[in-house]
């Protein structure tokens, strides 16, 4: 059977895909929408209470989703404070604090054209004025230890809160079955994966069905650099082929990685 589109998988929690996917179709991709992680808001205990903002001088959001869950867990008990400010590593973040916390909120992050990583994050952050003393760090299960370690070795107080929970997704049966199919057809979709834990469910249910030769010769586009390795690492010695792009993370970078794959398609 022939491939006659190239094909995309979004892995990127749900909700998040569409408007990537949307402009994928426009431009000649058939896409699979598979979320690798399900992402959900994190109640609180009975006794439990969210962290007050007023308690902090800097909150960092680690991803929209954080913005999402503590939005949720203050509920109506606070108003920002105007001595709070706010950052995080990417603008998409940014504009979620916002929407959820109001305009006039003071938002840290890197610069429009720099990574956007913690590293990226913490130079915007030494190269404020002044250095905060008590930081709020919101986000799932896990994530931002390094951040947190420059924070402390500086003597900031932080604290670290859960806002969300991140699990591993599991697909459904059709999207087992397609998977399957092209692997067996040896179609090779190019795969979007943007976070580790993200790499490991994708990799996780593939090795379960067996198909662990078929991905090593998929392509690949990752976020940042670092998950170079945590693709490689998943495919172990199959990995030495594998082609993997390197984009930003925001709507028109991804775009033009796809792009760039499309067209070296058609001219092999």
């Amino acid at each position: 059977m022939k491939q006659s589109l190239p094909l995309a998988v979004l892995t990127r929690p749900a909700g998040l895909n569409e408007t990537l996917a949307q402009r994928l179709e426009q431009s000649g991709w058939s896409v699979t929408i598979a979320p690798a992680l399900q992402i959900e808001q994190r109640a609180l205990h009975a006794c439990e209470h969210a962290p007050n903002p007023s308690d902090y001088d800097l909150i960092i959001f680690v991803s929209a989703n954080a913005v999402a869950g503590y939005a949720s867990q203050l509920s109506h008990l606070y108003h920002w404070p105007a001595s709070t400010r706010a950052a995080c590593v990417g603008l998409t973040t940014a504009q979620s604090i916002r929407e959820s916390f109001g305009d006039a909120i003071q938002v840290l992050h890197p610069a429009e054209l720099d990574t956007q990583d913690s590293e990226s994050l913490w130079r915007a952050i030494t190269a404020a004025a002044k250095m905060p003393e008590r930081v709020l760090i919101l986000r799932g299960q896990d994530g931002r230890d390094w951040l947190a370690e420059q924070l402390m070795a500086r003597g900031v107080s932080v604290q670290l809160h859960v806002a969300y929970c991140r699990e591993r997704a599991t697909w459904s049966a059709a999207l087992q079955k397609q998977f399957s199919i092209w692997a067996k057809e040896d179609f090779q979709p190019v795969w979007l994966l943007t976070s580790p834990h993200g790499i490991e469910s994708v990799m996780a249910q593939i090795k379960e069905s067996g198909s662990l030769d078929w991905a090593a010769r998929c392509r690949y586009i990752v976020t940042h650099a670092r998950l170079v390795e945590v693709v490689r690492h998943q495919l172990g010695e199959l990995s030495a082929n594998t082609c993997i792009e390197i984009s930003r993370g925001d709507l028109s970078s991804l775009a033009s990685s796809f792009d760039k794959i499309r067209q070296h398609l058609h001219r092999n």
